[in-house]
């Protein structure tokens, strides 16, 4: 599970928090004041197909602290919907109790491709 699983219903774990700092590297995600997703984060977002739909009270970006990585992951709306994808595109499948996730070949590529995460770190 420290891996990858899912934290309520966002990706956690080394798999949760590399997303976090690639998608913070790459200028998408904004860490300086608190947990904000760029103009360009929002256009990745929208490019990948990924629907940004805030209901109620929820923010749209917000830090997790990773009880295993003692690093934060993405929560609130975009990290919602962004294991969402992951999993409905077979980037990841649930494996035992149903929360520990791991990334598939196709996941592999796909973070490679899209965020620049090395297969190795994830391991």
């Amino acid at each position: 599970m420290a891996r990858g699983r899912t934290c309520y219903d966002h990706l956690a774990g080394r798999l949760g928090t590399a997303v976090t700092e690639a998608l913070t590297a790459r200028g998408l995600l904004r860490q300086d004041t608190g947990f904000a997703l760029t103009d360009r984060g929002l256009a990745w977002f929208g490019e990948q197909g990924i629907a940004l739909v805030r209901k109620g009270r929820r923010p749209v970006a917000r830090g997790c602290l990773d009880w295993t990585e003692r690093r934060p992951h993405l929560a609130g709306v975009a990290g919602a919907a962004l294991c969402r994808h992951a999993l409905d595109a077979g980037w990841c499948v649930r494996i035992g109790s149903g929360r520990a996730v791991k990334v598939t070949p196709a996941g592999g590529r796909a973070l490679r491709d899209q965020l620049g995460i090395a297969p190795g770190a994830l391991r």
